[in-house]
């Protein structure tokens, strides 16, 4: 939290002390309660705003072309493996 120096009318600085004296609070907690209920409220961020918290870092991802074709389904990864597998044997690894 963060803290502030502000300046009221006296009328208000009253209020909040009367208040404060009947409640058993500080006139600083008082004074917080009603900027709480009464003060301005947070504004919803734009739709750019969420779109770039959305986007997150994706702007800095490139694709590249590997010559070949990279197939992401289980017969291309297990045919991969196998000659990997194989190329490991035959040289005695």
């Amino acid at each position: 939290m963060k803290a502030v120096t502000i300046e009221v009318p006296d009328e208000v600085y009253e209020a909040c002390r009367e208040m404060a004296q009947k409640t058993g609070r500080t006139v600083e907690q008082c004074v917080m309660e009603f900027m709480l209920k009464y003060g301005p409220r947070p504004q919803p961020p734009s739709s750019e705003a969420k779109q770039r918290k959305r986007r997150g870092h994706s702007h800095f991802l490139t694709t590249q072309s590997l010559g070949y074709a990279t197939g992401a389904d289980n017969e291309s990864i297990d045919a991969d493996l196998a000659k990997e597998y194989s190329r490991g044997l035959s040289e005695g690894k």
